[in-house]
């Protein structure tokens, strides 16, 4: 199985509310739907290596065809699941065919597996401690608006959920329950769109909650019961969707379910995106492959802050592409068609950028939001001088990369040419003024992208290095 490691930048449809990815009771251990060979539609395949290798464990019953929800027990091999019916089916043997037995109906596909043996959730309405045979209703006190997705607590009987109102399109609320969902109060009004595809997800412990915006391909964080929010990734691919998360069974994990079906289903690919420092950089995995790659949009700036009457050289990253249009200020006009162009910003500002790919049959398109900043860098208080920001030598390298810095930086990363992460080199804050010595004796010959994450205000700046040995 293919195995990759990606930064924040890059990123790669199914139900678009229901739980399609899960963690089970075990440290790498999760289910997910994922095409089959012999079956167009999903199977649920198990793996207990974070998802670098996944067994198909239902593909062919009644069942596997119209399924639209899972979730794991806290028991080993139990596993939920919802068809298209609203009827809950349950696995005592990892979800293969021959071990679903029927237990109830009229349940929604928000569905979330509790923290005791045979305990699920539907939504926030009711629970089950007997593994879906009865359920409990729930009062819901202090809940107000419609219900968009719903999940429990790690280690407690609280939960969340975010509802959104007919009459506020810019408001999302999240609330946090207690007791089972009898109770809940308001903790925090999100600015996010009514209609945003929103999933949440607990982490390892209590308190900790992740919520993706699918629809933003944002992931943001939250330690304190939802108080406080941290944007984690912003994946820049927003036609290559996440369909599902799941944080995991240890402190920092959660899991990206990600899918991909081309050209009437003749390239299908699930990807599983594991992340051990909360969603800042992903560990790819490809358990499910079947046709050629998927072709997508997908490209990077070698200058991200520039001075007016600067030329940026942009680097097409896409897979596959055949034709490219480039609009490099969002105003709708092709500004390029070649492959990897070049393009002049006169006047300041933030300028998003577009491309627009076509591959055998498949059109895509990537878009980075305020991606180019264009500023008198001259006068800037946290850059000395454009030409300065940063000095790197000797050009090539060969063993080491001397990097004069005029900014507090909080990440030094080596990415190959197409984004992907080869090297992190430096973690640690490094102050202004500073002479830091990168040590590249492990890297091959080649062409490379040396990435600098600015302290404040926050930017991110990529310039090419030969590395000549």
């Amino acid at each position: 199985m293919k195995k990759l490691v990606l930064i924040s930048i890059l990123i790669f449809s199914l139900n678009a509310f229901a739980q399609t990815i899960t963690r089970g009771p075990n440290i790498g251990e999760v289910y997910f739907f994922g095409f089959t060979v012999t079956q167009g539609d999903d199977g649920i395949y198990h793996s207990v290596d974070f998802g670098d290798v996944a067994l198909c464990t239902d593909s062919t019953t009644q069942n596997s065809y119209n399924m639209t929800a899972i979730a794991a027990d806290k028991t080993i091999g139990g596993l939920y699941h919802i068809n298209m019916n609203g009827g809950l089916y349950y696995s005592n043997d990892y979800g293969f065919s021959y071990s679903w037995e029927y237990k109830h109906s009229n349940i929604s596909p928000f569905i979330s597996s509790g923290e005791n043996d045979g305990f699920v959730y539907k939504h926030m309405a009711s629970h089950s401690e007997n593994f879906g045979s009865d359920f409990y209703s729930h009062n819901t006190n202090g809940f107000f608006g419609i219900i968009k997705y719903a999940e429990i607590d790690a280690g407690s009987d609280m939960g969340y959920c975010i509802s959104r109102k007919y009459n506020i399109p810019d408001t999302i609320y999240f609330f946090k329950a207690y007791n089972h969902f009898d109770s809940l109060e308001i903790k925090k009004k999100l600015i996010f769109n009514w209609s945003d595809n929103i999933e949440l997800s607990r982490g390892n412990s209590s308190g900790e909650i992740f919520l993706c915006n699918k629809s933003t391909n944002k992931l943001y964080h939250s330690l304190d019961f939802g108080e406080n929010w941290v944007l984690k990734n912003y994946f820049s691919c927003p036609n290559l969707p996440i369909v599902g998360v799941s944080g995991g069974r240890q402190d920092g994990e959660i899991y990206l379910h990600v899918v991909y079906t081309q050209v009437m289903g003749q390239r299908r690919h699930v990807y599983i995106y594991h992340s051990l420092d909360y969603g800042e950089t992903f560990t790819v995995y490809h358990p499910v492959s079947i046709g050629p790659d998927p072709i997508y949009a997908n490209f990077i700036a070698e200058d991200t802050l520039v001075e007016p009457g600067d030329t940026v050289q942009f680097t097409d990253l896409s897979n596959d592409a055949e034709t490219w249009e480039w609009d490099f200020n969002n105003d709708e006009i092709i500004d390029s068609y070649e492959q990897n162009p070049t393009y002049i910003y006169q006047d300041t500002g933030y300028y998003t950028v577009k491309l627009n790919i076509t591959g055998e049959a498949v059109e895509d398109y990537g878009i980075r939001y305020d991606y180019i900043h264009v500023d008198n860098i001259t006068n800037s208080e946290i850059f000395q001088k454009h030409d300065t920001d940063f000095i790197i030598f000797p050009i090539p390298a060969k063993d080491v990369i001397n990097v004069n810095l005029y900014f507090e930086v909080t990440k030094i990363q080596l990415l190959d040419l197409t984004g992907r992460l080869v090297k992190n080199i430096n973690t640690n804050p490094t102050i202004k003024n500073s002479l830091v010595e990168l040590s590249v004796t492990d890297i091959p010959s080649g062409i490379y992208l040396l990435l600098l994450k600015a302290k404040s205000p926050g930017n991110t700046i990529t310039k090419k290095i030969l590395i000549n040995k």
